[in-house]
């Protein structure tokens, strides 16, 4: 989880697992300040993720070069929203800042001067311009465009039926 800290630089998780990654993340970040071999080596053996470590010797450990420590924020997400006079379970909503599933307290933990950009939103593969039609109308405008006279009667050159699919052989 660290490893993914200092290659995002912001990640969502719950609140007790954030107070228990940044004491290590900030131990990264500090070999990555020293820059030696030895503190690469160190950094690699915890993290195990080179595109982390190279991320972390190469602009992490430089930008905070100056700063002596604090070097990640934990932010909590929003609080319960309950109404005080009912202790009804339907009138529970479960706000942004809890986990559906169990209501655990969620938080962003992030470094503090992070170069984090907003995600563009991923267009599906193989998504269509075309707005979705039911098969029944791409069956209609097939039928329209074929036209009525050999296919109609069965004398056209395409075959009626699976299994003759040329001439009788001849014995």
């Amino acid at each position: 989880m660290v490893a993914s800290l200092l290659r995002y630089e912001r990640i969502r998780t719950t609140v007790a697992k954030a107070k228990l990654i940044r004491p290590w993340a900030e131990k990264m970040i500090t070999l990555g300040k020293k820059g030696t071999l030895h503190a690469r080596r160190l950094a690699l053996a915890f993290l195990r993720s080179k595109p982390a470590v190279a991320k972390l010797f190469r602009t992490i450990g430089p930008r905070f070069k100056d700063r002596p420590g604090g070097y990640t924020r934990i932010i909590r997400l929003a609080e319960a929203i309950r109404p005080a006079r009912s202790d009804r379970i339907a009138d529970f909503r479960v706000p942004a800042g809890f986990r559906l599933g169990d209501g655990t307290p969620m938080a962003l933990i992030e470094l503090v001067e992070a170069d984090v950009t907003p995600r563009e939103k991923r267009r599906r593969r193989g998504a269509s311009p075309e707005p979705f039609r039911p098969r029944r109308e791409l069956y209609k405008k097939a039928e329209a465009r074929q036209p009525t006279g050999a296919s109609a009667a069965g004398g056209g050159s395409e075959p009626s039926e699976k299994g003759s699919a040329g001439p009788a052989p001849s014995a």
